[in-house]
């Protein structure tokens, strides 16, 4: 809590998905968040400059790590997505260097955009 998506972003979000037939869910819960999904993503909990919030960020977003535990509530054919770099304390090292894991994929993909 305290860091939910803009509501303008939300407004938009919501009307792409009843006109695409998708689901928007807004949760708090992990492992809700998580449930029947096919790729689990997590992004840096600090970004540059916001290093002075990272003890309050750390704090906020303790119990938010991406495990196998997540991942149970998942997909069966799940993969994991971060945008690099990583810190162990978003997604433990079992999923992070699991065969899931495109996070290399992904940042060569990105190499090429940029």
């Amino acid at each position: 809590q305290g860091f939910e998506p803009d509501l303008r972003i939300t407004k938009i979000t919501e009307q792409y998905s009843k006109e695409y037939g998708t689901k928007l869910l807004l949760t708090t819960d992990p492992l809700e968040a998580a449930d029947s999904a096919n790729v689990l993503v997590t992004d840096t909990w600090i970004s540059m400059g916001q290093e002075e919030e990272k003890k309050e960020r750390l704090k906020a977003f303790q119990g938010y790590q991406i495990t196998m535990q997540t991942a149970k509530s998942a997909a069966s054919n799940w993969t994991f997505l971060h945008c690099l770099p990583r810190k162990p304390e978003e997604v433990d090292d079992e999923v992070f260097y699991s065969p899931r894991s495109l996070v290399f994929q992904e940042a060569e993909n990105r190499k090429w955009t940029i």
